[in-house]
Parts: structure tokens; C-alpha cells; sequence
């Protein structure tokens, strides 16, 4: 039996099992489900003592005692199974009078009937469908059960008319429409006007009446035969899933039967029960052409009474509670191809031999009836007695199948489709050789054999979950495309040329501590080995693995990757969670086709490589970096732990491109700013002035003349020549003075900073003739220039000015800063148009010029005509 899922499955148990036949509503069930509870007792549960149905199944219970089941008196269901049962004390059964059915599979392989009381006794089970009956005395019968019907075929007329009556009344008027279709008689006249809005209107051919919460009657309504018939030749596809019918599958059919053009049929997800009868007499659909029939989700529970179409081609039977595929399933259904039975249960239940008519006394005093006992298998096969010869798609998962029969690889040869996964296999049985699709996923097989290689056509192997420790790539078949072997115990991987077409690739979960290539496999696509134990890639991967482009390594304990160890055919790689501590460009350099990389982990150091390679580098704009923002530090010890995108590194730090790009726009915008301001200082015209001073004074004049050649020179302006040379020249020269006069003195052929520097060093005085026009004068500023640097060589006041025309202090350019400061500070004459202060000018001009150069310092700070005006 499947696991007890609650109220629905302990309602339909005494239905089946029960030699009431009659009898399709059962009653209300008191029903307590303490399944995965991790109880260690029955009495742990503390169950009500009104209980009717216990489910005990998926728990820890080791024994079962009297004390745990007092007081339970109408107990009839009691669900023990996937437990550790070893020991069933005497005489717990013997109050409980009420209980019809016990399951004790999936217990303590020692636990065996014989455990079991040695005051019961175990009756053979019948050959049809009865009760197990364990009495107190093996010479009592405690009651009659229904006995074995004869075969439907050879009663009378009037045994089916009785067993049509005892059908439940709500039933009773579809099932009569099946037999009277069977028995010719269609000649009942419609006994209602059609109503269009209560029957199914059928879409382009579909009619959708799912998720409606139809009962029966209402479903019946909307397909009645009478009202509804030119709606029902329409509907090729009809979905009924997810309502609230409740009927027997025979009673369903009477309703589809009009149906003559339906290829279709979900009733999935409702309370359809399995026929109470075995209708082999009319179970005839000769012009049905109905080729898809769902009935998961359904208390079906047996298949032995089953009466569908033999046009099937694909029916789903999956979470039905089916136990068994009895013989005649593959006699009725012969054109079946697909096949879906997951999540069922398949073990054996054996039931009694006991007749079939009720009791006539109540069981004396201290009798316990059990219908039925399950078990894994017993003696005479498996519980899979039947499958159709042309199935190709056969879906067995989560079924509890120990093993296969021996007759299934001969007799399903055209099968192309099989899932066993979830199963309780221990050891791959025998496949038929056309198998293309394989999963034997979730089962505790060990060992691979030899024998999978016969299937020559199979191109998908799963085989993830179980505890296999070697592969054998050798046994694989050499067509294999696709291989899950996930989530095993495999230690060395071994990449043979046996798996030259091997496409796809999953070792993941594995205990996989090398990598062993002894071949080239040029097809594989995909690999995924993550969550393994490897330490690090082989260098000829690249090599044997040429077509390679998706590589899954997380999750391993690979340190660094080498330049060479990865196929430059990758599109995705994935090397989170390792112990890689540092990336290097170089790496990934060959990997052009590469387009998205994971490198999500916490092992990294912090180093310019790693931040550059994770926030900069970009092989080519397609890149895409996986996982970068939560990559984290391991080193240095202060980082450890934090983001690589939160710490100091910064890309001013890691790049010396960057880092010569900031400093020389730095020094740049330095340079500006000085350039700038020594544009506006004239520092233009100074390091000129500097240049001629220097140039003059080395190349000609190295030494200054001890004994002066004249007594004054003058510098003066082109606008004052005039004055200065009637008036100033000509006084002076009268007066007896020597005066140095550039156009009359000056060397011809030498340069004329030469002539002018010449004449400054050669002079006592030097005399300026200051007006606007001055200033302006180019060869003044040399003059100026060449003067001022005499006077601080010689450190002596050699400077006489004379102001010709008044100077605004904003007329003097900024240059000319040393000539704002002597007119601030130094006394000067000034040149009066009055003639009584025209002869005090000459007479301190000539004053002047007698007398000696005094020290700088002295002359700027001890003259007594400082800040005044000579006149």
C-alpha cells in the first residue's frame, strides 16, 4: 500500500478490501495521521481512543506491545509501515475486534509472518479478491467474506441485472446506458427539450471544465447523450481536472461513450474509484478513437477490474494507489505506448481465500479480521505482472520497486523511454536493447555492469543519486549523448575515448580527487564537475577536451589555474568557491570566446592583480563577470573577510598608467598655473634680461675696470633725445665732465648689449632721463636692467634719475617694480621749465656727479634727502 495521505485514502481502504460490494459511500472516518512524527512508539502519539484509521508509517517504532493498541476497540485501519519493526508482542491483536487491514512493509527485514502471534493463524490467499483472515483458532472461521464471483461472462441475465442494482442509485442511470450500448438497445427517445446553456460547449474542438468544482450530477448535466449530442461529437480534447467528481471509472466511461470523436481525456485530480465489478461481458468501445487518457491523482487503487478503450496509445495512472499491474492490464490496453505510473506503490498485498457472503454471526469473543497484509514481494513474482509489448515511454518513478521481472527486457523490446527513478533498486536489472532514454536516478545501486553497454541506441543515461564508486566509462555505450552521474561516490574520473559522442556531462557532488585523460573527446559540450574534491586541472585538458564550452568547477579545492589547463573553446567557466587566491590576466588571455566567467568566493588576496582583473579587466566588451561584487579577501589579515570592491584598492593604486596620467596632468596643471603667473609678472622679459646679462658679461666683459673712462652715462629715450642732448649733453661736457654718449661712443662691430653693458661698467655715474616715453623704450629696459645688476654687484649707489616728465605710478609697467621702488625710495632731480630752479638742478646735478659711490645700504638708509624731491 502507498503511505495513508489523510482522510480520502482511509476511506477508500475499507471499500476495497471489504466483501461489501454494494456499498460506494463510506462512511465518516475518525482517521489520524502521525506519519513522519519521528515517534518511537505507538503510544507516543497518544491517539484518540475513537480512532477508526491510524497511520504510524515513516516513524522510528521498533516494537509493537499490548499496552500500545488497549482501548482502540473500533480500530479498522492501522498503517505500521516504513518503520523498524522487529517484534510484534503476542496477543496485541486481541482487542482490537474492528480491525480489517494492517500494513507492516518496509519494516526490520527480520520482522516475517511468522513473528507474528503463534495463537494466529495465517489463512492462503484466495484467488480472487478476499480478506487475509488471522483467527485465534485455526479451526474457527470468524466470518464469512464475499467469495470469488464467477467470471462476469457466465452469469445469467438476471445475476448482472442484481449486480447493476446494487450499484449506488446516483450511478445507477450511466452505467445502464453502457450496458444497454452493449447490449444493442439504443432506442430510449429524449425525455427533455435541449438547453444549450447547460451543456459543455466545446472550443476549437476543446472543452475545458477544469477547476469548476463540478460534482457528478452537474458533470453529468453538461455531457447527458440526450440533451447534449451535437455538442459531444465536437469535443476532441475534454479536461475535467481538479473538480470534485465521485464516481466508479465505469460510470465515468458510460458518460465519454457518446464521445465517438475524442482523442483526449483529463480527468485528473478528482475521487474516481476503480469498477466494482469486472465488466469483461461490455467492456467494449469499437468505434471510440480516444488516444490520451489522465487519470493521476485518482483512489483507483487496483487496476483488475479496469474497463477503458483499447485505442489508447498514452495513459497516466500516476498517485493513484496502485499496488499491482495485474496480467490482464497489457491484454486490455495492448496498443498502449506510454505509460505513467509514479508515484504509486508497488508491493503485494495478500488477501484471504474467504467466501464471499457476509457473515451470518458476529466473530466470537477475542477474533481479529484483517483483510489484507502487505508485503515488499512475495514468492510467486513481482507486483508487475502485465506491461503492453508496443509501450515505448514507461515513467515508474517513486514507486517502490525493488527489482524488475525477469521477463521485462524481452518482453517490452520496443521500449525507448524509461524512468525508474526514486525507486528502491539495488543493481541495474536487464534493459531492452532499444532503450534511448534511461533514468535510474535516486536508487541505492553500487556497482556499474558490464551488461549497460548492449544498449547500443542509448543516448541519455541519469543515473545521479545513488552510491556508485567507480565509473567505468568503458561499460557506457558508445552512442551515450548525455550522462548525469551527479551526486554518487566517485573518486577518479576517467575521460576515455569510449565516450567519443558523450556531449553533456555531470559529475557535480561527487568524491572526485583527480582528473584522469586517456583519450580526446572532441563532442563534449558540457561539464560539469563542481562540488568535488579536485585539487588542480591537467595540462593536456585543453587538448582533450577541444570543443569544450561550459566548464563548471565551484565548489573544489583548485588553488591556481594555469595558462594552458583550460580549452580556449570555452563560452562559460565557472570557478567560484575554490581556493584560487590570485587571478592573473594572463589566464584567460587565450580564452577568446569566452563570454561569461563566475568567480564568486571568499579565498582571494587583495592584491592589484585581483582588483584589476575584477573591476577592470574586460576581455572583450561580450564579457560578463559573474559573482565579482561578492568576491572576498583572504589576505591580507585586516581584509580578511571584506568585499574586494569595498577596500583600499583603487585603481589610482593599481594602474601605473593611471598613476602617470594623474601625475602628469598634476605637474601639467602646475605648469600652467606658474606659467601663468609669470605671464603676468613678466617673468618672460626678466629671464630674458637675466639671458643678455649673463651672455654679455661672459663672453666680453669678465673683469670691470678698476679706473672709470667716464664720468656718466646716459639712458634716455628717442622722444627726449633732444633735450638731452642740447641741454643735458652739452652742460655737462662744458662743465668739464666726460659723459658716455651711445651714438657717438659706442664700439662699432660689437653688439650693442655689449656696448651698452661696456659703457655701464666703464661709467661712475649712470644717469636716466625718466619720462612716459622711457618706459616704453626697449633699450631703456636693457639699460635699466644692466644698471640695477651693477649696483647689486658692486653694492654701490652708482644711479642718478632724473625725472624729465612727471610718471603716474599706473603709467610704470609691473616690470618695471625696481623703478617704482628707487622713485619711492631714492632721492631724485626733477627738470623744472623755471629758470630759477633750472640752475639749482645743475648745480645738484653736477654736486652729485662728484661726488663718490656710497655702499647700498647706506645710501638707501642714511640719505638725508630720502622720499624728497632735490630742488
Amino acid at each position: 500500500m502507498r503511505i495513508l495521505p489523510g482522510y480520502l485514502h482511509f476511506c477508500f481502504i475499507p471499500f476495497l478490501l471489504s466483501g461489501a460490494q454494494g456499498f460506494l459511500t463510506p462512511p465518516a472516518f475518525l482517521a489520524y495521521n502521525y506519519s513522519y512524527s519521528n515517534l518511537s512508539s505507538v503510544s507516543e502519539a497518544q491517539a484518540p481512543k475513537t480512532a477508526r484509521a491510524l497511520n504510524f508509517s515513516h516513524n522510528v517504532i521498533e516494537k509493537i506491545t499490548q499496552r500500545d493498541l488497549e482501548g482502540f476497540d473500533r480500530l479498522e485501519v492501522l498503517d505500521l509501515s516504513y518503520n523498524r519493526i522487529r517484534d510484534v508482542e503476542p496477543g496485541v491483536f486481541r482487542s482490537l475486534l474492528s480491525l480489517v487491514f494492517v500494513d507492516l512493509s518496509f519494516n526490520d527485514e527480520k520482522l516475517l509472518l511468522s513473528d507474528l502471534p503463534p495463537h494466529l493463524k495465517l489463512s492462503p490467499a484466495g484467488k480472487a479478491p478476499g480478506s487475509l483472515q488471522l483467527s485465534k483458532n485455526s479451526d474457527k472461521t470468524s466470518g464469512a467474506a464475499p467469495e470469488p464471483s464467477a467470471p462476469t461472462e457466465e452469469l445469467p441475465h438476471s445475476r448482472v441485472l442484481s449486480l447493476r442494482q446494487i450499484l449506488n442509485p446516483r450511478l445507477r442511470r450511466s452505467t445502464e446506458n453502457l450496458l444497454r450500448k452493449a447490449e444493442r438497445n439504443t432506442t430510449a427517445p429524449p425525455t427533455a427539450t435541449p438547453e444549450p446553456s447547460l451543456c459543455g460547449i466545446p472550443t476549437n474542438g476543446i472543452l475545458d471544465l477544469s477547476h469548476s468544482n463540478l460534482t457528478a450530477e452537474e458533470l453529468r448535466l453538461k455531457l447527458d447523450e440526450n440533451l447534449c449530442r451535437a455538442q459531444l461529437g465536437r469535443i476532441l480534447e475534454l479536461d475535467i481536472s481538479h473538480n470534485n467528481v465521485e464516481m466508479d471509472l465505469l460510470s465515468l466511461f458510460a458518460l465519454f461513450y457518446p464521445m465517438e470523436n475524442t482523442l483526449s481525456i483529463d480527468a485528473s485530480s478528482n475521487k474516481i474509484t476503480i469498477n466494482i465489478l469486472d465488466p469483461k461481458s461490455f467492456c467494449n468501445f469499437p468505434s471510440h478513437r480516444l488516444l490520451f487518457l489522465n487519470m493521476s491523482n485518482n483512489p483507483i487503487n487496483n487496476l483488475d477490474t479496469l474497463c477503458l478503450p483499447s485505442s489508447i496509445r498514452e495513459i497516466d495512472l500516476s498517485f493513484t494507489n496502485i499496488s499491482q499491474i495485474p496480467l490482464t492490464f497489457a491484454q486490455k490496453l495492448f496498443n498502449l505506448e506510454k505509460m505513467h505510473v509514479q508515484g504509486n506503490h508497488f508491493i503485494y498485498t495478500a488477501f484471504s481465500d474467504s467466501g464471499n457472503a457476509l457473515p451470518t454471526c458476529l466473530p466470537p469473543p477475542g477474533t481479529v479480521h484483517i483483510n489484507a497484509i502487505s508485503f515488499v514481494r512475495k514468492e510467486v513474482g513481482t507486483p508487475i505482472e502485465s506491461l503492453p509489448g508496443k509501450v515505448k515511454h514507461l515513467g515508474m518513478s517513486n514507486c517502490s520497486i525493488v527489482e524488475l521481472p525477469e521477463w521485462f527486457a524481452d518482453t517490452v523490446e520496443e521500449l525507448l523511454f524509461l524512468d525508474l527513478s526514486s525507486n528502491h533498486i539495488s543493481a541495474l536489472p536487464n534493459f531492452p536493447s532499444s532503450l534511448r532514454h534511461l533514468d535510474i536516478s535516486n536508487n541505492g545501486i553500487r556497482v556499474i555492469l558490464p551488461t549497460l553497454k548492449s544498449l547500443s541506441t542509448l543516448t541519455t543515461f541519469k543515473i545521479q543519486s545513488n552510491k556508485i564508486t567507480d565509473m567505468h566509462a568503458e561499460y557506457f555505450p558508445s552512442a551515450l549523448k548525455e550522462c548525469d552521474f551527479s551526486k554518487n561516490k566517485v573518486k577518479v574520473l576517467s575521460l576515455t575515448d569510449a565516450l567519443e559522442k558523450l556531449e553533456h556531462l555531470n559529475v557535480s557532488g561527487n568524491l572526485i580527487k583527480r582528473l584522469e585523460l586517456a583519450g580526446r573527446l572532441p563532442a563534449l559540450t558540457s561539464l560539469d564537475s563542481s562540488h568535488n574534491l579536485i585539487p588542480e586541472l591537467p595540462d593536456a585538458l585543453g587538448k582533450s577536451l577541444p570543443g569544450l564550452k561550459y566548464f563548471n568547477l565551484s565548489g573544489n579545492k583548485i588553488s591556481f589555474l594555469q595558462r594552458d589547463s583550460l580549452p580556449p573553446s570555452l563560452v562559460e567557466l565557472d570557478i567560484s568557491d575554490n581556493a584560487i587566491t590570485t587571478i592573473v590576466e594572463e589566464t584567460f588571455g587565450p580564452l577568446t570566446s569566452l563570454r561569461v566567467l563566475t568567480v564568486q568566493g571568499e579565498h582571494f588576496f587583495c592584491t592589484c592583480d585581483l582588483y584589476w582583473f575584477v573591476n577592470v579587466y574586460i576581455h572583450e566588451p561580450q564579457l560578463e563577470i559573474r559573482g565579482r561584487e561578492a568576491v572576498r579577501c583572504s589576505f591580507p589579515p585586516e581584509r580578511r573577510g571584506s568585499l574586494v570592491s569595498s577596500s583600499r584598492l583603487m585603481l589610482l593604486r593599481c594602474s601605473l598608467g593611471v598613476q602617470l596620467a594623474v601625475t602628469a596632468g598634476a605637474a601639467g596643471l602646475a605648469v600652467l598655473a606658474l606659467t601663468a603667473l609669470c605671464w603676468r609678472l613678466d617673468g618672460p622679459w626678466y629671464i630674458r634680461m637675466g639671458w643678455y646679462w649673463c651672455m654679455a658679461k661672459r663672453k666680453q666683459y669678465d673683469k670691470r675696470p678698476e679706473n672709470k673712462l667716464f664720468d656718466a652715462f646716459i639712458s634716455y629715450s628717442e622722444h627726449d633725445a633732444d633735450w638731452t642732448k642740447e641741454m643735458l649733453l652739452e652742460k655737462l661736457e662744458n662743465d668739464g665732465f666726460k659723459i658716455c654718449y651711445h651714438e657717438r661712443d659706442f664700439k662699432p662691430g660689437h653688439p650693442v648689449l655689449g656696448n651698452i653693458f661696456y659703457c655701464i661698467e666703464n661709467s661712475h655715474k649712470v644717469l636716466f632721463v625718466l619720462s612716459p616715453s622711457f618706459v616704453n623704450s626697449c633699450w631703456c629696459q636693457y639699460e635699466l636692467y644692466f644698471a640695477e645688476h651693477r649696483v647689486l654687484n658692486e653694492n654701490l649707489d652708482s644711479l642718478i634719475m632724473i625725472v624729465l616728465e612727471d610718471l603716474p605710478p599706473h603709467s610704470i609697467p609691473q616690470k618695471f617694480s625696481k623703478l617704482r621702488k628707487l622713485l619711492r625710495r631714492k632721492t631724485y632731480l626733477k627738470w623744472s621749465p623755471e629758470e630759477h630752479k633750472q640752475k639749482m638742478f645743475w648745480h645738484q646735478l653736477k654736486a652729485v656727479l662728484k661726488t663718490t659711490n656710497e655702499p647700498l645700504v647706506r645710501a638707501e638708509n642714511g640719505s638725508a634727502l630720502e622720499m624728497q624731491e632735490l630742488e
